[in-house]
Formats: C-alpha cells, structure tokens, sequence
C-alpha cells in the first residue's frame, strides 16, 4: 500500500496511509530508522458502538501549498464526521494532530477515541519500554537514545485530559473494542500502548481534540518539547502553514504561464521534495516501508544518481540551499579512488547492496554504477550555473571533483574508447550502458569546465570525452535498426530499447538531428507505451519490476512517471510553435492524472488500472516533474516573443 501523506521536515518525517494511520516514522534522518515499519497507528471510535477510522470513508488531502494534511473521516451509519489536521513541525520533531469531531445526530452523545500507538524503535521489535508518565499524562517509548511522547487532550484543556491508558505485550485491540484498558504503568519487550480521551458532544455539534507525539534522544528532551507544545498547539500548526508557504512561494521561477493544476503539481513536488530530504544532505529516494514486503529491502537511501539529479532540478527551481548539502555529503563518502558505491545510508554509512564485488568467473570487479560518479560531477557543475558560487567549486575541486574525475578517465576501454563496465541506472545489468557512457560524456566535460572556471588544467578530461564522442560512440549504434542500442555486453550489442537513451540527447552526446537518435525516440515512444488505455512510458521491454502481466507484446513494463516526463521534456526541446508544446503537456497531465489523489507520485503504475505500484512519494518522480514544468514554462515564452 503506497503512502498517501508525507509530512517530514529534514529530521522527522511521518507517513500517512488512504485511512489516515501513521504507518512510517522516521527520526533524525528521513530514511533511516523507521520507528513503525509500517505497522499502522490504529484510531479506534466508541460512540453508539465501536468502529476503527480504518472502516470509514476517508478522504486523505494536503493543505494548499503546505505540507499539512486536511483530511476527512465520515461514518454515515454513526452519524459522526471528523476532520484531521495533521503537521510534523517545521523546525521541532514534532508531529501534530487537530482531530474535529462533529455529532450529525439530533441527541447528545459521548465519543472516545483510542489511539494505539505500536512502535519498533530502531526498526526493531525488540527491547523497547513504555511507560505511563503521571507528570504529563501520556506515555513514552524508548529504548536506548530514542524516545517517543504521546499525548492527547481536549481543546483549551491541561496535563490531565486523557481518560484511560494502556500498555500492552499483547491484546490491546481487546481493550480498545471492550472499551476498557488495562492501566499498566510499564512494560518492556514488543510493547504497544492505548491512551483514549472523551468528548462530550451536544446535537449537531462539534468538539476538538489535540493528539502529538514528540520524538527525542533523550527523556529530557520530549518532556521539554512537551511543556513547549501542550499550551501553544493552534499556535505550532499556524507557524508551521506559515512556514511551509512561505517556502514553496520562495521559488524566483516564473511558472504562471502553466496551467493551474499544473502550478499545484509543481508547488506540491516541491513541498515533497522537502520533506524528503535531510539537512546533511542525503536526499532520500522514498520512504514508504511498503515495499519491505516485495524485496525486504526500502528506498531510504541517497543514491548519488536520483540525489545529482535532485540537487539540479532544486537549485534551478530556486532552492539551492536546499540541496548545496548534497555535495557535503559525496565529498565525505566518495571512495578513495574517486568512485560513489551503490547508495549509502541517510547517516553516511554505506548502504544495502546486490551488487556483486567478483564476476561469474570469480575475478575482481567494482560494485558500482558509474553513472553516479558522473552525475556528481555534471551536478556540481550545474549548481554552479544556476547559483555562481566559485568558491563551491574550489572548495569541491581536489577532496570530490578531481578525484572523481580522474577515476571517470582511468576506468576505461582504450581499445573501444568507452567506459569499462559497470551496472546500469536500473541496477541489474553489468555492462557497458549507452545511458552510463552518456553520463561519464557530461562527467568529464562537467570536469573540464570547472577546471577552466578556477584555473586548474581539466584538458585531460575534456580529450576524453571528445575521445568517446568521436570514437566510441560508433559502437553504440546499430546498422540493423538505425538507432542507438542500449549498450554493449561481452562485446556484443545490446540491441534493445531503453527510455534512457533520451539520455544522448540531454547530455549532449548527440543532437536532435541524428538520424539514430530520432530513430530511437520514435521507438521509445511507440515500443514502450502499453497497449492499454493507461498509456505511458515504460523503462524498456520485458520489464519485470513490479509487473503484472507477461504479455509483453502489450504491455513491455508498468508505466514509470521519470520515464514518460523524459518523453515530454525532449519533446520540449523540439517544439517550435505552441502547438507542438501540445504533446508534452498531454504526457505531463498524464503524470498528474496518475498520481495518488493526494497529488504524490508513485514510481509506476499498473498499466491497466493506473493504480500507484511500487512507493510513493518518489522523490525523483517529482523533481522529473518539476524540471519538465519549468522546461515547458521556459520554452512556451521562449515561443512567445
């Protein structure tokens, strides 16, 4: 089940699923130690009967231009309605919830709600302790330098709301449904808790409660967040919508030419964008703990290709210090020989891997895509275009440029003026990739041009890539089909389509005029758009990734959203009057007819339903959207004048 809400602010970020529950908790690092691993934070309702939030109609929704949700909670048969406000805090790790109860029925009634909270800190289940703190009446969790206060209390009240609490090893449904909890002061192992309040509700009326959790390393600091927050709650969720517009407003891009709900889409990446990323830098892939389920492995890691592409697409949106941190993070993780590993944790550790260190023979071979050297590199580059920071690229040049550079031009096939292998941007083939040797072309260009901005001698990397472009890029063309292949394995071609050959072109190996390119665009489009009424781009044929058919023939993968924006943006670059603009705008409105209907993206949908699959919100999804926005934006006055 993809997340439906995202609230995160750079050391705290909560996920939100379609029933409104709290299924992710990250802290401090979005990414990396997630304190719920999807076990959904249940909200049990005692009125006429019992009933949980998760059987109601819900209806999840973000607040315009905010990272605060404004959801809904309706049982019709109840006669009860209740609105959710929810918010992590824009500088505390603090995660907020207004919950307004409304009575729809003509007679008074009392309503409790339960709120179960079931945590695993550090990831794990076991050796937590809860316990009842009669200072605040709430409990905490912890276990060793992490601790969780949850606290709930009525509108305008004080310490000493709560109505009943509860800690259990086991059967704490059983005391939400019966209504009675069991009053345990503590409890260690896999424990859970209960604290419930009561409202008491005159006909057609509605009354407010407040529910929080504050996140710590230490007892001491919930506590004191708690005496800072339990008198000043409407005041923390004005200051906290306050903040998250004037961020998204700060944009210096003029995107008032787009459509409306084209401009919300950009506002809402970027807000996701946000959330998403840590203030060390590691800007994290997604963070939905569903997919725990398919591979037992999450995206809550910085990869160094989704975090260059990332960090381009913030600093010409208008965010670069946002993203400057990302290069702080690669200087400090880049390998000695001036590669980037696979992914790494959001702390800087290294990340999981299947990558393997020998070939099928048993001989020595890297572990690494070396796309994601390169990108770093082209990034950098970029930053420096958009910002005019010189002293970033002095600082950067010998401890993160220069090594990494130099690695570009040693791992390398003199005989066939390519790249040596690696794996590709999709993980799983190791070969020569079209789209790797692209990004190694704007690596050592990207290098070159630093060199010459602050005096150094990059002519080196600059005769290699011109080595590449005039030499080797004749061996990734095929004279079968006329088109670029997606790369060289064992000597032979891999003549097979790829939605990253688009690549070619925004890397500026090739020009839009290249007879094999144009080719190829042609085949990306036609030969990777499923034969449904979905449409899209898929990554290429035979995609097994989450897939739902072996009818490849009709459907060659699930429709990836970076993958049918790539489309669009070439067809950006191409356009000469608005009415060839017209293509691109149909696939961007089909990336926002296709995202969940809180407006996230998922990494690929079923390309018969158009259902998310995978995770979401993917943070590469997004800022492919928000770079195909501003190309449009671009281009469309462009054509204008």
């Amino acid at each position: 089940m993809v997340r439906h809400l995202s609230l995160g602010n750079g050391s705290l970020l909560v996920n939100l699923d379609d029933s409104l529950r709290l299924r992710d908790l990250y802290y401090p690092y979005a990414g990396q130690e997630n304190h719920v691993l999807g076990k959904p934070h249940k909200i049990g309702v005692h009125a006429d009967r019992f009933s949980w939030i998760k059987d109601w109609d819900t209806e999840p929704r973000y607040m315009q231009d905010t990272i605060l949700a404004d959801s809904k909670a309706v049982n019709k048969s109840e006669g009860l309605e209740i609105d959710f406000r929810d918010a992590v805090e824009c500088d505390r790790p603090v995660f907020l919830r207004e919950i307004n109860v409304h009575n729809k029925e003509d007679y008074s009634r009392e309503v409790e709600l339960f709120f179960r909270q079931s945590f695993d800190l550090y990831g794990t289940e076991m050796g937590d302790t809860c316990f009842y703190h009669p200072e605040y009446s709430g409990v905490v969790h912890y276990k060793k330098n992490r601790y969780m206060l949850a606290e709930v209390k009525n509108e305008g009240g004080i310490c000493g709301d709560l109505e009943q609490h509860g800690i259990y090893r086991s059967g704490a449904e059983d005391g939400i449904r019966s209504g009675t909890l069991n009053s345990d002061a503590i409890a260690q192992g896999n424990v859970d808790s209960v604290i419930s309040i009561k409202v008491e509700l005159e006909p057609r009326s509605s009354e407010k409660v407040y529910f929080w959790i504050n996140t710590g390393e230490s007892l001491q600091e919930v506590t004191e967040l708690n005496d800072q927050i339990e008198h000043m709650i409407e005041d923390s969720f004005r200051q906290t919508k306050m903040c998250w517009r004037g961020f998204v407003e700060s944009t210096k891009k003029d995107v008032e030419n787009l459509q409306e709900h084209v401009r919300d889409q950009f506002k809402r990446s970027v807000l996701v964008v946000r959330g998403q990323t840590n203030d060390n830098g590691a800007i994290t892939a997604a963070n939905d703990s569903s997919n725990l389920q398919y591979n037992q492995d999450k995206y809550g890691y910085m990869w160094p290709r989704d975090g260059a592409f990332i960090t381009q697409v913030m600093a010409q949106a208008g965010y670069p210090d946002l993203v400057e941190p990302f290069f702080d993070f690669c200087e400090e993780v880049i390998h000695p020989d001036g590669y980037m590993m696979h992914k790494y944790n959001p702390d800087k550790s290294l990340g999981s891997s299947w990558h393997a260190w020998i070939d099928e023979d048993g001989e020595d071979r890297l572990p690494i895509q070396e796309d994601e050297t390169a990108l770093v590199i082209w990034a950098l580059r970029r930053f420096h275009e958009e910002t005019g920071d010189k002293e970033i690229l002095e600082e950067k040049w010998e401890t993160l440029v220069k090594p990494a550079a130099d690695f570009l031009y040693r791992y390398f096939d003199e005989e066939k003026s390519l790249p040596k292998p690696s794996y590709d941007l999709w993980e799983e083939k190791h070969y020569t990739s079209t789209f790797t040797v692209a990004a190694v072309y704007a690596g050592l260009k990207s290098a070159a041009s630093i060199a010459d901005t602050i005096g150094k001698d990059g002519s080196k990397y600059l005769e290699r890539a011109q080595e590449i472009q005039q030499t080797g890029l004749k061996h990734l063309r095929s004279e079968d089909t006329k088109r670029y292949v997606r790369g060289i394995e064992d000597g032979d071609q891999v003549d097979s389509v790829s939605a990253s050959l688009l690549f070619l072109e925004r890397f500026n190996l090739v020009d839009q005029e290249d007879e094999y390119f144009r080719n190829t665009v042609n085949a990306i489009r036609y030969d990777l758009s499923p034969d449904t009424e979905v449409g899209g781009i898929a990554r290429y044929k035979g995609d097994t990734y989450h897939s739902v058919t072996d009818d490849f023939d009709e459907v060659p993968g699930n429709p990836w959203f970076i993958c049918t924006l790539w489309v669009a943006q070439h067809l950006i670059d191409t356009a000469e009057s608005e009415d060839d603009l017209e293509e691109a705008r149909e696939y961007m409105h089909w990336t926002c007819e296709n995202s969940l209907e809180t407006d996230l993206f998922p990494e690929q949908v079923d390309p018969y339903t158009g259902e998310g699959k995978s995770v979401a919100p993917l943070t590469w999804s997004h800022t492919t959207f928000i770079k195909t926005a501003l190309m449009y934006s671009n281009r469309k006055q462009e054509i204008k004048k």
